[in-house]
């Protein structure tokens, strides 16, 4: 057995912050949850949810590589409410309507994306059709596997699952 010695070495790690807000208890829920922790959150993701999005998959996202023609996709939630024209009148959503947008739900923004996804083989022929990292996309409900990194609710798709591109998933239900 070797003893070593000599000054301590600094070791990088995630800033406290970072460590607050990746938890593996978050994670251990794998069912589909909203994917902001309190009201403040809420807004912030109301307001830009692509932005939300990216923003905490980034605390994970440069933890993992994505392989093959994999494409991963945080998946879209509903607001708890939305905003009634410029009336400053809310709708908010029913914890029932909100369970059924759940289930129903097959719009998610690409967050990842494997080397292979979208290239033209001898069974596939893409057309140049491709989907980049950022961009809302539809899927069937039933296509891919489902996953859960701190709160965020993915899914692992074949790039050949891909329906289309849709410039706000609102328009999908």
């Amino acid at each position: 057995m070797a003893l070593i010695t000599g000054p301590a070495t600094h070791i990088p790690g995630p800033t406290p912050l970072e460590t607050a807000r990746v938890s593996s208890f978050a994670t251990m829920h794998q069912a589909p949850m909203p994917p902001w922790r309190n009201d403040e959150e809420a807004e912030e993701y109301r307001a830009d949810p692509k932005a939300f999005l990216m923003a905490r998959c980034m605390l994970w996202l440069p933890s993992v590589t994505v392989f093959h023609n994999w494409i991963i996709t945080a998946t879209y939630y509903m607001p708890d409410y939305d905003e009634l024209g410029a009336t400053g009148v809310k709708f908010y959503r029913s914890d029932k309507a909100h369970d059924e947008a759940l289930w129903q739900g097959k719009v998610g923004l690409v967050v990842g994306k494997g080397p292979m996804a979208f290239l033209d083989d001898e069974h596939v022929k893409f057309y140049g059709q491709n989907v980049e990292i950022g961009d809302w996309v539809q899927y069937d409900i039933l296509e891919g596997r489902q996953f859960t990194v701190d709160r965020i609710h993915c899914r692992r798709l074949k790039d050949t699952q891909i329906v289309m591109r849709v410039d706000d998933p609102r328009l999908v239900y």
